[in-house]
C-alpha cells in the first residue's frame, strides 16, 4: 500500500457502528485542527508582540524573552506527569483544561501593565502548552490508533505543519489593524472555542480503552514488571535521543522567536519577512507529503540522517549573511522541510528505538529536556545577540549545536539495533 493509500485508510477506517464523534478518523482530523490553531496562535505568535510591547511598556527584549523561556521551562517540567496521565486515559481533561487556561491567560496578557504579572502569565502558558501541543496529542492518537499510529501521526503533522503559515500572518493582520491588546482578546476567544468544541467534545476519556501498539508479554509469576520509564532510561538509545531532540529544541525555539528580528536587523522588508515565515509552514507540509509518498522506501534511521544533515546547513546559510529573496527562499525550503520531518521523527522514534510500552510517559521523559532547551533557546539567543552585537555568531553557534544533536541521533540509531526489551512493532 503506498503513502496516499495508507492515508486514505487512516481517515476512513474505524467507521463501523461507532458514533461519528468517537470514530478514530474524526478524532484524528479534529485534533489535528486543534494542533493547527494552538501551535499557530499560542506558540508561534510571541515575536509579533515583542516590538509593540517594547514600545508601549518600555520593557527590554531580554526581559520579554525571559518570560517566554520561563514558560517553556514549565512546559518541560510538566511533560513526564502529563504523559503518565494521558497513558491512563485523562487526555480529555488535560487538553480541555490547557486550552481553557490558555484563553484566560491570553486575556490577562491583553490587560497586563506589570512585568512580574507578565512572567506569571507566561509560566501558566507554559503549563498550557505541555498539555495541548504535539506530544500529548501524539499520546492520545497512539491510544486511539494502536499499531496504525505512524500513519495517524503523519496526518496530524501534515495539518499542524501549516500552523505558522496560519497563525503568524493572521495575528500580524490583527495587530496592524486593532493593536496588540485587542488581538490577544481575539486569540483568547479562539482558544476558548478550541477547549470546548475540540478537546472536550472529541478527545477520548478514560472509559475508552486504548488500542495496544504491540503485544507485550506479561511478567512471570512472582516477579514485578519494571515501569516503562525505568526500562527506557537504562537504554543508551534513550540518551542518544535526549541529545538529538534537546539540541533540536534549543535551535528550533531560538529560530522560531528570533527569525523575524534577525531579518529585520538585516533590513529585509516586512513583506518579504512575512512571506519567508509563511513559506516555512507549507515546506513542512511538503516534507510530510514526500514522506507519505516514499515511506515504504525510507527507514526511521535514514529519515533522521536526512533531517540532521539539513539543519546545520540551514543554520550555516543564515550565518553566512544572506538577505536576498531567493537565498532566503532556499533557506525556508531546507529549514521548513527538515522541521516538518523532525516532528514525525519524534513521534516514531520512541516505539521503534526504545519500545511501545508506556508511550506517553517515555515520550514525556524525552520531552522534558527538549522543552528545557526550548526554554533556554530564546533567552540564550537574546543574550548572545546582546553580547556579540548581532545575530551572525548566534547562528554559527546554533549550527554547532545541531551537529552535536546529529551525533546524538547517530548514537541512538546505533544502540537501538543492539538491544530492545520489547518485541518489534
Amino acid at each position: 500500500m503506498d503513502g496516499q493509500s495508507k492515508m486514505g485508510a487512516i481517515v476512513t477506517d474505524g467507521l463501523g457502528k461507532r458514533p461519528w464523534r468517537k470514530r478514530p478518523s474524526t478524532i484524528l482530523w479534529v485534533l489535528s485542527l486543534g494542533q493547527l490553531i494552538t501551535w499557530g496562535l499560542v506558540y508561534y505568535t510571541f515575536p509579533l508582540f515583542v516590538a509593540p510591547m517594547e514600545k508601549e511598556l518600555g520593557w527590554s527584549r531580554n526581559e520579554l524573552y525571559g518570560a517566554l523561556s520561563g514558560g517553556l521551562l514549565v512546559a518541560g517540567l510538566c511533560s513526564i506527569p502529563v504523559g503518565a496521565w494521558i497513558d491512563r486515559g485523562h487526555g480529555r481533561v488535560l487538553m480541555t483544561g490547557g486550552s481553557l487556561l490558555a484563553a484566560i491567560l491570553m486575556f490577562a496578557w491583553s490587560r497586563t501593565q506589570s512585568l512580574p504579572v507578565f512572567y506569571v502569565i507566561w509560566l501558566g502558558l507554559g503549563a498550557c502548552q505541555s498539555v495541548t501541543l504535539y506530544e500529548p496529542a501524539f499520546a492520545v492518537i497512539t491510544r486511539v490508533f494502536g499499531p496504525r499510529y505512524r500513519q495517524a501521526i503523519l496526518v496530524m503533522t501534515f495539518v499542524g505543519g501549516l500552523a505558522s503559515t496560519f497563525g503568524i500572518p493572521f495575528s500580524q493582520f490583527l495587530i496592524e489593524r486593532i493593536e496588540w491588546r485587542p488581538t490577544l482578546v481575539v486569540l483568547a476567544g479562539i482558544n476558548l472555542a478550541v477547549a470546548v468544541c475540540i478537546h472536550w467534545l472529541f478527545v477520548p476519556g478514560p472509559a475508552e480503552e486504548a488500542v495496544p501498539i504491540a503485544h507485550v508479554p506479561p511478567a512471570a509469576a512472582g516477579t514485578s514488571r519494571k515501569s516503562p520509564l525505568a526500562v527506557a532510561v537504562r537504554m543508551p538509545a534513550f540518551w542518544g535521543l535526549v541529545v538529538a531532540f534537546a539540541g533540536y529544541g534549543l535551535a528550533f525555539s531560538a529560530m522560531s522567536f528570533h527569525l523575524i528580528p534577525l531579518l529585520e536587523e538585516r533590513r529585509v522588508s516586512i513583506g518579504v519577512v512575512m512571506a519567508i515565515i509563511a513559506l516555512i509552514g507549507p515546506m513542512q507540509v511538503v516534507g510530510r507529503v514526500l514522506l507519505m509518498a516514499g515511506q515504504r522506501h525510507i527507514t526511521t534511521i535514514q529519515l533522521g540522517a536526512l533531517i540532521y544533515f539539513a539543519f546545520p546547513i540551514s543554520m550555516a546559510m543564515l550565518a553566512s549573511g544572506i538577505r536576498e529573496v531567493y537565498a532566503l527562499i532556499l533557506f525556508a525550503i531546507v529549514y521548513g522541510v527538515a522541521n516538518g520531518l523532525v516532528t514525525i521523527l519524534r513521534g516514531m522514534a520512541v516505539p521503534e528505538f526504545i519500545g511501545p510500552e508506556g508511550y506517553g510517559v517515555v515520550t514525556g521523559a524525552l520531552t522534558m529536556p527538549t522543552n528545557m532547551m526550548r526554554a533556554a533557546g530564546p533567552l540564550m539567543a537574546s543574550l548572545a545577540w546582546s553580547l556579540f552585537g548581532g545575530y551572525t555568531p548566534v547562528l554559527w553557534g546554533l549550527a554547532a549545536i545541531m551537529l552535536a544533536a546529529a551525533a546524538g541521533f547517530a548514537a541512538a540509531a546505533m544502540f537501538s539495533k543492539r538491544q530492545s526489551p520489547y518485541p518489534a512493532v
